[in-house]
This record gives C-alpha cells, structure tokens and sequence, in this order.
C-alpha cells in the first residue's frame, strides 16, 4: 500500500477507533458520535438519604441528529420514592411512583481537532425541563407530601454546560460544568445548581482492530454538585442546598458495534449542607445502550 493509500485508510478508520472508546456514566463527552445519535439509552440508579429510598430509571432517546457535530436527547424517567417504617419526620410510611419531569438537550460540538486514533473537543449543551412529575402525593395521613418527596420539581427548568474531551490512544478525559435554574412553582423556587465533573478512562485492549472488536472500558469519575437554598416567597428555605461530590469507579462493555453495558458505583466523599440534611448514601447504577443503524 502506498503512503497516500496508508494515509487515506488511517483517515476513514480514525471515527471508528472513536467508537472504541465509550462514554462516561455521570459525566458528559463533546462527542457527537458513535453512542451519542440514533439510539436509546436506558439505566436505573439507587439513593438512600436517611429514611428515603429512591429509584430513578431514565429512558433517554437520541432521536434527531441534524450534523456531525450536533446530537440531541429525549429522557422520560420512571421515579420511586418511598420512606421507611422510621420515617417519622415525614408522617410515616410512604411510597409514590410515576413519571418524573421530561428532560431535553441539545449537543454542539464548536470545536473538533481529530487525529489518529484520538480527538480533542469542546462542546455546549443547551437543556431543560418541563414539570411532567406530579407534586401532588399525599402522606398516609392525607398532607401533601414534602416536596423532596414529589416526583417532579413542579416547575420547567433551563441551563447550560460546558464540554471538554481528549482521547488519546486507550486514555481518554472528560470534563464539564454546568448551571441549571428552575422557575418558581406557587412561590417555591428550588435553588440554582452548579454541576462539575472529570472523568478519566483506560481502554482494554490497547489495539482496536475495527468497530466489532470487543472492548472494556474503565471509569473513575469525579461528580459535584453545588446547589444554592431554594427560596419561598422570596425567602430562604433554611435546610436546603450545599455541596454534595462523589467518587465514581464504573465500567462500559461494548459486546456489538450497536450495543453496550454500563455500570457505576457513586461513593459520597463531599457532604457540606446547609442546615440539618440527612446524608446520601452509595449510589449503585446499570444499564446500557443501544444503536440503530
């Protein structure tokens, strides 16, 4: 094969070896490739935080991908909360499930440098919400439950992120901020949340030969969130908001080109709150995600 021949062949096999590389659990990719379009993901996440239970399982399509460089996503999440025997604090027992709030996203990558066998990018993410999850359960006793209870904010929300990915052969980093506000709801507005995230991966093996090699990749992730106090009426609410940060080890196993599994373990490591707020716990996640070609 002649060197313009090697040189040609190396371009066109560059955005495979990108599909090699997955994407992080938790934290966000500027890749606009590969699992990102033209698909569906699907996970569930457990939390505890004292005598409440939650189990979120999100439904995110990736339905419309109008350039190389833009994706989109639909999420519809099925919510479960439920408060033990001891929950005193709230009234007791309780249990509600249902839709949460609709999410949407749009992805733009505004600046790619690929290369060989890596990439580097910086991308937006513009994104929001609308109030789908009902606000309205009742306690045992027939009072409208604490709104940490609802399934949904209540209100629509909006924000912004900003995206940083470098793949490098098997490495790969991937880093990103983000703030999100909510409008208010009967005078209650949940407190602006300022997201962070650093993702860092290893490929196994170190050679892809083509996109039905079978890859491993492992994750260790860094996850913030810094949200201010809700307000009611214009007035803070004491025991609301602070600095919650995890540790994220996790995983993605590409078994087809199409098709791959994820899990996560998010182990709280930062717990600053205002007021008195009970504790996360661990917070395991899986699942996977699957390509339409």
């Amino acid at each position: 094969m002649t060197r313009p021949s090697v040189v040609l062949f190396i371009l066109a096999l560059a955005p495979g070896l990108l599909l090699a590389q997955g994407l992080p659990f938790h934290t966000q990719s500027a890749l606009t490739t590969a699992f990102e379009e033209r698909g569906v993901r699907a996970f569930s996440m457990l939390q505890r935080r004292g005598d409440v239970s939650v189990s979120v399982s999100p439904l995110v399509v990736l339905p419309f991908a109008p350039h190389q460089r833009v994706t989109t996503t639909v999420a519809l999440p099925v919510v479960y909360k439920r408060v033990s025997e001891t929950g005193a604090g709230v009234g007791g027992r309780y249990s509600n499930i249902g839709f949460g709030d609709l999410a949407v996203s749009a992805k733009w990558a505004f600046l790619v440098r690929d290369r060989f066998a890596g990439t580097s990018r910086l991308a937006m993410i513009v994104s929001g919400s609308l109030p789908t999850g009902s606000t309205d359960a009742t306690l045992e006793g027939g009072g409208i439950a604490p709104r940490p209870l609802q399934l949904g904010h209540g209100a629509m929300s909006g924000g912004v992120t900003l995206v940083a990915t470098l793949l490098r052969g098997r490495w790969g980093v991937n880093a990103d901020v983000g703030h999100v506000r909510h409008a208010s709801d009967g005078g209650f507005r949940s407190g602006t949340a300022t997201r962070y995230d650093v993702a860092v991966a290893l490929r196994i093996p170190d050679y892809v030969e083509s996109t039905h090699t079978r890859t491993l990749q492992l994750y260790l992730e860094w996850n913030g969130v810094v949200s201010a106090r809700a307000t009611q009426n214009g007035s803070d609410v004491p025991d609301t908001g602070g600095h919650v940060a995890y540790v994220s080890p996790g995983f993605q196993w590409v078994v087809l080109p199409q098709l791959l599994l994820e899990g996560s373990v998010q182990i709280p490591v930062i717990q600053d709150f205002n007021g008195i707020q009970a504790d996360f716990g661990v917070r395991p996640a899986a699942g996977f995600r699957f390509l339409f070609f």
